[in-house]
């Protein structure tokens, strides 16, 4: 059964706080005017913006231990000719020391700065943008906004209305961003220290494109990947990898359009990559999944066979067992299903919750308090 207020409870119980999106709302800024005023990087500072699951409303609330990760992508005039990946990095790095001291760490990409006990900063700098890049930041002003609940972005442009969990969006920007011709073929170029390379990177399309799929699935596919991503990591945590964003991407792939029950594109979703992967892994391989506007870019490059057959089979548990909770024929049935897939953050069937999916309410379950929905179901 689609129990959709079951999900919508669900979905709810595992979004970030306010507390945590305000914390990370205030600590973004604070690394912003940080570094614009800063007297040596400031001046190569084109821009900074968010990007990964925050800003494209995919993102949950961390695991009790864990922080809110945030992707912060720090815009520059630097030029590949004249910084290597390794000289991008430590040019931030007293920087670091005289804001963060004893809280950052260098990674392959970027630099990461725990700035609370919950939230976490990751630091990316890119090489200096192409004119086309910086004409569709400037188009767009799409970094502007840090954690927008309910974007209004005020323009009178008409794009198409962009329905994102039950409510009508309209991101014209990002179709003015769109009309210069050079911009879906200009990405970002971020350092890879350990390869020693400038790797490209387009997290406009990445966005984009979500909110694209997100019309075209009547606004569940973030709360499909939302989902999805909480079985992985509270239900099936190991093997580490594929997760984050390349899991991300796969459900992207894989969740259909037109859908009208978040249950239902889970299920799909699981058994449409099933379908999709099996071949690959039968044959001894791992597909190779092109980014979002970086074709040649394989999300899953890092990603061992290993890792991800066996992740494939967690897939294929899921798919089975998720389609026994849909196919279900009482609410109590379908709910405790679903409870083994996500664990107990699904709520419980009340004890009168054996109603038929032909019964009143076409499948919605009977409730024994009212639900609410939180200030924070956009983030």
């Amino acid at each position: 059964m689609e129990l959709p207020s079951y999900f919508t409870d669900f979905l709810s119980a595992i979004r970030p706080t306010n507390t945590q999106r305000k914390k990370m709302q205030e600590r973004h800024k604070e690394l912003r005017d940080r570094l614009l005023s800063d007297e040596k990087l400031g001046p190569l500072i084109v821009s900074t913006f968010i990007q990964g699951s925050y800003r494209r409303f995919t993102a949950n609330r961390p695991p009790n231990g864990s922080r809110c990760d945030v992707d912060v992508i720090a815009v520059t005039k630097m030029h590949e000719d004249d910084y290597t990946p390794e000289r991008a990095l430590e040019t931030f790095r007293p920087f670091l020391v005289k804001h963060y001291k004893g809280k950052y760490q260098r990674q392959g990409r970027s630099w990461g700065i725990n700035v609370d006990d919950d939230i976490s900063l990751d630091l990316v700098p890119t090489s200096a943008p192409s004119e086309a890049e910086k004409q569709a930041m400037e188009n767009a002003k799409i970094f502007e906004w840090d954690f927008p609940d309910i974007p209004d972005l005020g323009n009178a442009l008409t794009y198409n209305s962009l329905i994102l969990e039950g409510t009508g969006y309209q991101f014209d920007l990002f179709t003015k961003a769109a009309s210069v011709p050079e911009w879906k073929e200009q990405p970002l170029r971020i350092p890879d220290r350990d390869a020693n390379s400038w790797d490209d990177t387009h997290p406009l399309e990445q966005i984009r494109w979500t909110w694209e799929k997100s019309k075209l699935t009547n606004g569940h596919f973030v709360n499909v990947a939302k989902a999805i991503k909480r079985w992985r990591q509270i239900m099936q945590p190991t093997p580490k990898y594929p997760r984050s964003y390349p899991l991300e991407h796969m459900i992207g792939d894989c969740c259909p359009n037109g859908i009208h029950y978040v249950a239902v594109g889970v299920t799909e979703a699981f058994e449409e990559m099933e379908r999709r992967y099996r071949p690959y892994v039968t044959a001894g391989n791992k597909p190779q999944i092109w980014d979002r506007g970086v074709v040649g870019h394989d999300v899953l490059e890092r990603i061992s066979f290993e890792d991800f057959s066996a992740f494939l089979n967690l897939v294929k548990d899921a798919a089975d067992l998720s389609r026994k909770s849909l196919d279900a024929d009482t609410v109590n049935e379908s709910a405790n299903l679903w409870r083994d897939l996500f664990g107990d953050e699904f709520p419980k069937p009340p004890d009168n919750g054996g109603g038929s999916s032909k019964g009143d309410g076409g499948g919605y379950t009977p409730r024994v308090k009212n639900t609410t929905i939180n200030e924070g179901r956009f983030a």
